[in-house]
């Protein structure tokens, strides 16, 4: 398994600086996209399950991570010229682009946008709808990560404060605390993540920053699409009728569902996900 702490960083032609965590493999360039307060990080535990057809590539967008943290452009435009120039510059060919919540945003965007670059997307619970109108747990959950990240870098609370919180806070969906649901390796790597988070970039999505007309961008998708869901009782943001409609949208378009997770698919279900990116892999390079 890769090191995550062994990131290097790449300059792009607009002058930012992503940090990428990879995962040598075969001649097809798998791009990774993780969620909005999330990093490169989130996948170590699963890259190694990857098909070894894929070369795999894990970003930090910007305002995450070890990527640089510009004052502005938090958007889903923004994170996507990233990604263009990354694949364009740095790959030198068409990439496979998989993105979980936040990342599948940006996916469908640089899909949309750029389709000589993409081979196809595999999203993972992305907030295609739910981007323009934020339930209030969310809602909630997101504007104390903003808080969390403010105090924890000014210093004005302390990451043992903020493990404290984390680990008594009940569980929205199941009602049960954090020390349960997600034990103590996963709270320190949430709070490393936050932690090194621009709280911008989380700010400006509440402000309303990724708000866009999801079904003329979907409708703009040219290569095959496959969606990876859990369930909405348990955290998962996209409802059955949105996947409904996504694949009436998208032409060829497929969906996965895990049953028993939420949001976190890779993270909970690391098996039932690997499956079905494996699948998605296999169904793109015609097998072998």
């Amino acid at each position: 398994m890769p090191d995550p702490s062994e990131k290097r960083r790449i300059a792009l032609g607009n002058g930012v600086y992503l940090a990428c965590m990879e995962r040598p493999g075969g001649d097809v360039p798998l791009v990774l996209l993780h969620g909005i307060t999330e990093n490169a990080r989130t996948w170590a535990p699963v890259i190694d399950g990857i098909d070894a057809r894929c070369s795999v590539y894990a970003l930090d967008f910007r305002g995450h991570g070890e990527s640089d943290k510009p004052e502005d452009f938090y958007d889903a435009e923004s994170y996507a010229a990233d990604v263009r120039h990354f694949i364009d510059e740095v790959l030198g060919e068409p990439a496979l682009v998989l993105g979980h919540s936040l990342g599948g945003v940006v996916a469908v965007q640089v899909g949309r946008t750029a389709p000589a670059l993409v081979r196809g997307l595999l999203l993972e619970d992305p907030p295609l709808y739910f981007v323009n109108d934020l339930n209030p747990i969310y809602r909630g959950l997101f504007e104390a990560m903003v808080m969390m990240s403010t105090t924890l870098q000014d210093g004005s609370r302390s990451r043992e404060e903020w493990f404290d919180v984390m680990a008594k806070a009940p569980d929205p969906y199941s009602g049960r605390p954090g020390i349960e649901t997600m034990g103590a390796e996963k709270i320190n790597l949430r709070l490393d993540s936050v932690g090194m988070m621009k709280p911008k970039a989380l700010a400006d999505g509440l402000a309303g920053s990724l708000k866009w007309d999801t079904d003329a961008a979907l409708a703009g998708l040219d290569c095959p699409v496959t969606l990876i869901t859990g369930d909405p009782a348990l955290g998962a943001v996209m409802t059955a009728e949105e996947v409904s409609r996504v694949t009436n949208i998208v032409r060829g378009s497929k969906a996965v569902a895990v049953g028993g997770v939420g949001h976190l698919i890779h993270d909970q279900q690391s098996a039932a996900w690997l499956a079905a990116v494996n699948g998605w892999i296999d169904g793109v390079l015609g097998g072998g």
